[in-house]
């Protein structure tokens, strides 16, 4: 292993470095420390200021190019630790508002990319054409990822926003790593739970006057486990028993591992796990991942998904729900509702995802059934493994959340 950090064309003598990304929020990131020692004047303490750019390299590889966006000092003598983040988070931090017609994804890409410098190394060709679409006061990131979650209803395909070096890329998730992970080689922990706390199995179908006009049921579960019942109010210009079929749950599954690390091993990307104490075998998708570079030492932490998805399933299709030209919803339909957020508050999120929401209309979280906790336990909740630390991965909805 030779993993080396640059900094100001100099190579850093680091203690740890991480190394971590999520596939719903594709910016990655690496935290490291550095010795440091303020008392004494023969020290040659590093001075990396708040803007600066660093790169991870994996020998003559580079892994990873970014701007310090955090740094933490301390008093006493020791170690100082630094954030960067790759130059995604731009995309992620900065709205827009636009509206586009008979535009490509790839063509929606690169002009919000042009707007705002960042440079296209090579998206994915869909060829879908998207008639109409429009972006009220979303992030840049959240716009070209939305538009690609349009393509994915005509091409079957999903996908992920990654940085090479200052440069976009778009590709396919899932993608095969090329990794096979072995109990008796490389796994050194690995975790499996199923629940049916999530579970859906019968779902009532209503219209504006509350009189029940159809349902939609998993026979099976419901045979198996009992009725565990929601449900939804019919909507003008789409599929009663459609929209209703997807919330509808199933068992919840959830898997991590601890292994030998691989750099090719990152979210997004599929690999192979071979574990007899946990039953997991297969191919599974990463969801999220944490490398930890330390004492020549490469270990890595895996979250795993059984099928892929998107957090933001692009379930508010405002073209594709309004039926008839210049039809609106019925008084009753599902939306949004902005409220304020504090930690008081209760807040609504998916095991799977990375965001908090104020009310369960929320149009993401629709065809799914959300967690319920107080805010401030929540985050309490993420710090648990490595690349949130002392911080939290969860983020609050930019459609329903308001915070101050």
């Amino acid at each position: 292993m030779a993993i080396k950090l640059l900094w100001s064309k100099k190579w850093l003598d680091y203690t740890s470095v991480e190394w971590s990304g999520s596939h719903n929020q594709s910016s990655r990131q690496i935290t490291f420390s550095l010795p440091a020692n303020r008392y004494d004047k023969g020290f040659k303490n590093v001075n990396i200021k708040l803007g600066d750019i660093v790169s991870l390299y994996d020998g003559k590889t580079r892994l990873f190019l970014g701007v310090i966006t955090a740094r933490e000092k301390s008093a006493e003598i020791g170690t100082e630790s630094y954030t960067a983040r790759d130059f995604l988070h731009y995309l992620l931090r900065s709205m827009g508002m636009y509206k586009f017609k008979n535009k490509t994804p790839e063509q929606i890409a690169k002009q919000i990319c042009g707007s705002v410098g960042i440079k296209i190394d090579k998206v994915a060709t869909t060829g879908v054409v998207i008639p109409k679409m429009i972006c009220e006061d979303m992030s840049l990131y959240d716009i070209i990822a939305k538009a690609y979650r349009k393509a994915f209803l005509k091409t079957g395909k999903r996908y992920l926003l990654s940085m090479n070096a200052d440069k976009l890329v778009v590709s396919e998730k899932g993608l095969k790593s090329g990794i096979t992970l072995n109990q008796s080689q490389d796994i050194t922990g690995a975790t499996y739970s199923d629940t049916t706390d999530n579970m859906v199995n019968l779902v009532k179908i209503y219209n504006d006057s509350m009189k029940q006009i159809g349902e939609v049921r998993h026979k099976d579960n419901i045979d198996k486990f009992g009725i565990y019942q929601s449900t939804y109010q019919k909507e003008d210009g789409v599929s009663a028993n459609t929209e209703a079929g997807k919330m509808l749950v199933g068992v919840t599954r959830e898997a991590s591992v601890s292994a030998i690390g691989y750099i090719e091993a990152v979210a997004g990307k599929s690999i192979v796990i071979k574990d007899g104490a946990t039953g997991l075998k297969g191919r599974f998708y990463i969801t999220n991942d944490t490398h930890r570079f330390e004492n020549d030492t490469h270990m890595m932490d895996l979250d795993l998904a059984w099928k892929l998805t998107d957090e933001d399933e692009d379930s508010d299709d405002t073209e594709s729900k309004k039926g008839k030209k210049g039809k609106k919803k019925k008084k009753g339909s599902r939306r949004a509702v902005k409220q304020n957020v504090t930690p008081e508050s209760t807040v609504f999120y998916l095991k799977t995802g990375n965001v908090y929401h104020s009310n369960t209309s929320c149009h993401v979280l629709k065809g799914n059934t959300p967690k319920k906790i107080v805010l401030s336990e929540l985050l309490k909740e993420t710090l648990k493994r490595g690349k949130n630390k002392g911080k939290s991965k969860y983020r609050a909805c930019k459609i329903c959340c308001k915070t101050d």
